[in-house]
């Protein structure tokens, strides 16, 4: 119908809230791109009509809605539904539950899995998560390689499809309707272990299906859960991590985030693959085009990466028609070229180019090594069975240079791979490695890492697991640490064992890839391609692990809308757009140019972007009108973060709206600050900037004792059209003078705050150390005079313009100046 399209409502249709306590009553808000008449009618036959209120819109035109009703209204103990009406037409119910005293406090569940000697494998069930009360996010591993979020109640959760992760919410009153449980199903080089439903017969539940992947005496697995009230779902998350951690003798102490200071992944970076095009066996020519159309647009890229196609390799030799496997460590002969003579025309034609890189996968290429290849006799290698059963309930993907989606194999039956012995693993990839680097390779993206758990046996397990391990130390040894984009590799060791908790790399971080890749030919690709990125980040961010989330183009294929994302992730930014096809207007706005070295740098943040908290259960991906997916990034010395609201309505029919209230502010700019520092129970005023529309505006934000959006007061509200992103700022005003000033960083960049170094008040003026060029942006609430601004102690002019609100942006132009000795510009603004 078309008003069911056209109205939002929050909370939302066919969810479950817990109601308020005390005397508070009940509140829904209602979103609506034209005039509408709306009432509820609670079981009972009471009806409630909405009333229009005001509430700033900070883009487009936007109507809300707002209906109260006493909590007696809903007078049955167990809660009560709520139907919605427009005219005669009911549109949905939402229902309401009780909140409990009990199941309050934090709470951490553990069951140990062993495998006793000759045991190679089991199920057991996990006697405390009862399916019947949970519902939420289950990460699934629905491909061969990758992990991806789905929401589901638990009681629906798939018996087949591996399940890595969960995250969840009560759907029982006897349960406190605030909390959230995150569930660890903890692997280690010794055993494996995933979720899924109950099969064949069992009793109802949720089971641990344990592997052994080394012969030998009893191994054991853990599995994990944290209970957290309030739903604070990343200390849940990290809470059940931890539980692993010590469980296995691990220590809890931070990941160190080590190797960065010159890594190739800190800067800007190209990609062959989608670029010269997918499934294509890369020449000189076709390199020698892209890297003269990179040079002639004066793209800075400062690491390069040559993917899949320039191998030497046989088709045809690993048990099927359409397999490939790995001749030799060379470059194949229609190249034209060696390795050497690549790496020196990439780097003579682009100067500013310091690394390249090659692709490889964790077998040496899709289906392993040639079992008849020169490497093969040298290396010893043995061959291994594939058994599908090991990772049950998959889709099985294409592969070859014939235009299929690239992956793996169409069914693993019948299929061997060839690969060294566990103790010649290391040397294999020693050599390898030491071959790429004497060609002048300085890092490497190993693919395809996930697909080993397919190898059968335990000792299919352990050459799988040696495999690893002898590559990420040949790769440490032979190009420096952490020079490894570790990628299709979502499986139980990376996502959830002994290499993601930091054991396999001494507590180092590592590069992995975030999901699966950009772009591809299925419906809804990109708003699945920023969903699963920035929820797989939830998880990964609490690991060892630095996300990566894929190339992209800025001239193609949504460029904005992928932009935006890799300028709030940590990982590499890496560009793949077609020869001569770039838009520098979205490049500018993800680099800029350091002060000491005029050289380009990107522009991101120090993490990855979470998901506001109470959106992690928002209907974000529905259709119709309804919420964004909303997530935020904290700046520290900012005091500042930034709320990126994407639109992942359906197959990008509708705008998506939002409402954002004074729990949501709360929640992204407090989540740097320790609990001391938290903004205290009174009022307290924050700045509210809006990139796309130019505009800034305060609101005054208060704490309630219960955090929810049935207390928290509504403060502004958006449209963002399909296929778009936008980017809200909100920050804490520093008190100067007779005004208040809210930094803004650089306000023509994504994600600008993050080039702040330094943001304090000395008397009457703001410092600010900003460490690129770029347009220095400050909100300035109150009246006074005109400011002066220095850089570097030199007097420099500014632009002052209203900006709505009573509110002026006074604007630095920092795209001009010159280098200086200094890391960062110094900027005065004094009044």
């Amino acid at each position: 119908m078309e008003v069911e399209t056209s109205l939002a409502f929050t909370p939302a249709l066919g969810q479950t809230v817990p109601m308020p306590t005390g005397e508070s009553p009940i509140v829904i808000y209602a979103s609506s791109l034209r005039p509408v008449n709306l009432l509820a009618k609670t079981v009972h036959g009471e009806t409630f009509e909405f009333e229009q209120i005001y509430i700033d819109v900070v883009i487009g035109k936007l109507l809300t809605y707002k209906m109260l009703l006493p909590t007696s209204s809903l007078h049955n103990d167990n809660g009560s539904d709520l139907s919605i009406y427009s005219g005669q037409q009911c549109l949905g119910i939402i229902s309401f539950v009780q909140k409990q005293a009990a199941e309050i406090t934090e709470r951490e569940f553990w069951t140990e899995v062993s495998l006793e000697e000759g045991e190679d494998s089991k199920s057991q069930i996990i006697e405390w998560l009862d399916p019947g009360n949970w519902e939420g996010w289950a990460w699934y591993r629905p491909r061969e390689t990758w992990i991806e979020a789905s929401f589901c109640h638990l009681r629906e959760l798939s018996p087949q499809i591996p399940t890595h992760t969960l995250l969840v919410r009560p759907t029982t009153p006897t349960i406190h309707p605030d909390s959230a449980l995150a569930v660890f199903p903890a692997s280690s080089q010794n055993a494996f272990v995933y979720l899924t439903a109950n099969r064949n017969g069992e009793p109802r539940g949720v089971y641990a299906r344990v592997r052994r992947v080394k012969p030998g005496a009893r191994v054991s697995v853990h599995v994990t859960a944290k209970l957290v009230h309030r739903s604070k779902t990343t200390t849940a998350i990290n809470g059940a991590i931890d539980l692993a951690r010590i469980k296995y003798g691990l220590s809890v102490a931070p990941f160190k985030h080590t190797g960065f200071d010159e890594s190739p992944f800190e800067r800007l970076g190209f990609c062959t693959w989608s670029s010269i095009g997918e499934n294509v066996l890369l020449t000189r020519d076709l390199i020698e085009g892209l890297v003269k159309s990179l040079r002639a647009n004066d793209v800075p890229i400062g690491s390069f990466i040559i993917d899949d196609g320039w191998q030497d390799i046989r088709y045809g030799r690993n048990g099927a028609e359409r397999s490939r496997g790995l001749w030799n460590f060379g470059t194949w002969e229609g190249m034209s070229c060696d390795l050497r003579e690549t790496v020196d025309l990439i780097k003579q034609t682009l100067p500013t180019v310091k690394d390249v890189g090659v692709w490889m996968t964790l077998a040496g290429y899709w289906n392993s090594i040639v079992p008849e290849s020169p490497l093969a006799q040298e290396y010893e290698m043995r061959t291994f069975q594939l058994n599908r059963d090991n990772v049950p309930g998959i889709k099985w993907q294409h592969e070859g240079f014939d235009g299929q989606q690239s992956g793996t194999s169409t069914d693993p039956k019948d299929r061997v791979w060839c690969l060294p012995p566990k103790h010649l693993a290391y040397k294999f990839w020693k050599d390898y490695f030491s071959a790429c680097a004497t060609a002048g390779i300085t890092f490497v993206k190993v693919d395809n890492q996930a697909y080993g758990s397919f190898l059968d046996g335990v000792d299919g397990g352990e050459a799988f697991v040696a495999s690893w391990c002898g590559m990420t130390r040949a790769a440490n040894e032979t190009f420096g640490e952490n020079r490894v984009i570790h990628c299709m590799a979502h499986y139980e060791r990376t996502f959830n064992g002994d290499i993601g908790m930091g054991a396999a790399t001494e507590n180092k971080k590592i590069v992995i890839r975030n999901s699966d890749d950009f772009g591809l030919p299925r419906p809804n690709v990109h708003r699945d391609h920023v969903h699963y990125n920035i929820y797989n980040a939830m998880l990964i961010s609490q690991l060892c692990f630095i996300p990566d989330a894929d190339m992209f183009m800025t001239s193609a294929q949504w460029p904005e809308y992928h932009a935006v994302l890799r300028a709030f992730f940590d990982g590499p930014i890496l560009l793949a757009d077609k020869p001569g096809e770039f838009d520098r207007q979205i490049l500018g706005k993800l680099i800029g140019r350091t002060p000491k070295t005029n050289e380009y740098g990107v522009i991101k943040a120090p993490r990855a972007l979470r998901p506001l908290g109470r959106n992690v259960w928002d209907r974000f991906l529905d259709g119709g009108l309804g919420p964004s997916l909303q997530a935020t990034s904290y700046f520290p010395e900012a005091s500042a973060a930034n709320i990126v609201l994407w639109n992942a309505r359906n197959e990008a029919r509708d705008p998506s709206v939002d409402i954002l209230f004074e729990s949501d502010l709360l929640d992204a700019i407090e989540e740097g600050l320790a609990e001391e520092e938290l903004l205290p129970t009174s009022t307290e005023e924050i700045a509210i900037w809006v990139s796309n529309a130019g505009k800034g505006t305060s609101v005054t934000v208060r704490r309630y004792e219960e955090d929810t959006i049935l207390s928290s007061t509504p403060l502004i509200s958006a449209i963002t059209a399909p296929q778009s992103v936008q980017i809200l700022t909100v920050a804490l005003y520093k008190t100067v003078s007779t005004v208040r000033i809210a930094n803004l960083g650089l306000i023509d960049k994504y994600a600008g705050l993050s080039a702040i170094r330094r943001s304090e008040v000395k008397g009457n003026t703001l410092f600010t150390d900003i460490a690129f060029q770029g347009i220095l942006g400050f909100l300035v609430a109150g009246s006074g005079p005109t400011p002066q601004v220095r850089v570097n102690d030199t007097l420099t002019q500014c632009t002052v313009r209203p900006v709505g609100d009573g509110h002026d942006l006074t604007e630095v132009d920092l795209t001009k100046m010159r280098t200086v000795d200094t890391d960062s510009y110094t900027v005065e603004l004094r009044f």
